[in-house]
């Protein structure tokens, strides 16, 4: 008898020791994932920005159904309207277009999204010391927004935006050569 409560005791112990092994390496791994994000969030908190201005010429949606257009400006240079025009159904990103001696010319787009909804640009930006990863990045913040005009429109649409930026608002010595996006993760939910 005594030797059948050594053998159950024997086995419980081994697979405690075989789950807590298992446990301690699992909360190692965790901790080290959690350390690195945290600094990788710090640094990222801790990067000098600074706001690249920009000002945005047309916001367009484009739906096999329908296509519907906002202007900030009443002429503007035939090339690169047909740059953009020839873009409105990309996915969602910013892509350089067209870049003079002064300002670079830009298409932002949101993706498919419900003819009722859109985005602005909340924010456009550089880090101030072009040195490292970062360089010559910019970060682009988008935020959802209900455009009133499309509420009744059917189904989806593409919705781009192009923006120009004066190259003396970037930092010193800076051209853009990468575009990171943010905000976008909104669009998959509205699908």
């Amino acid at each position: 008898m005594r030797l059948r409560i050594n053998r159950r005791l024997t086995f419980t112990m081994i697979v405690m020791m075989i789950l807590i092994s298992g446990c301690y390496k699992q909360r190692v791994g965790d901790s080290y994932d959690a350390e690195r994000v945290t600094v990788e969030e710090r640094e990222i908190r801790e990067t000098d920005y600074i706001q690249v201005p920009y000002e945005q010429l047309l916001y367009t949606k484009t739906a096999s159904e329908f296509s519907w257009q906002s202007r900030s400006v009443e002429h503007l240079d035939p090339d690169i309207q047909q740059l953009y025009d020839d873009s409105t159904n990309r996915a969602p990103g910013g892509w350089v277009l067209k870049e003079t001696s002064q300002e670079i010319y830009m298409l932002i787009s949101g993706g498919q999204l419900p003819s009722a909804k859109g985005f602005r640009i909340a924010s456009v930006k550089m880090t101030r010391k072009q040195i490292g990863d970062p360089k010559n990045h910019l970060y682009i913040t988008l935020a959802s927004q209900a455009d009133d005009g499309t509420e009744d429109y059917p189904g989806q649409a593409s919705v781009t935006s192009l923006i120009r930026i004066p190259k003396s608002g970037l930092p010193p010595g800076a051209a853009i050569q990468g575009i990171s996006m943010t905000g976008v993760d909104w669009i998959s939910r509205l699908q």
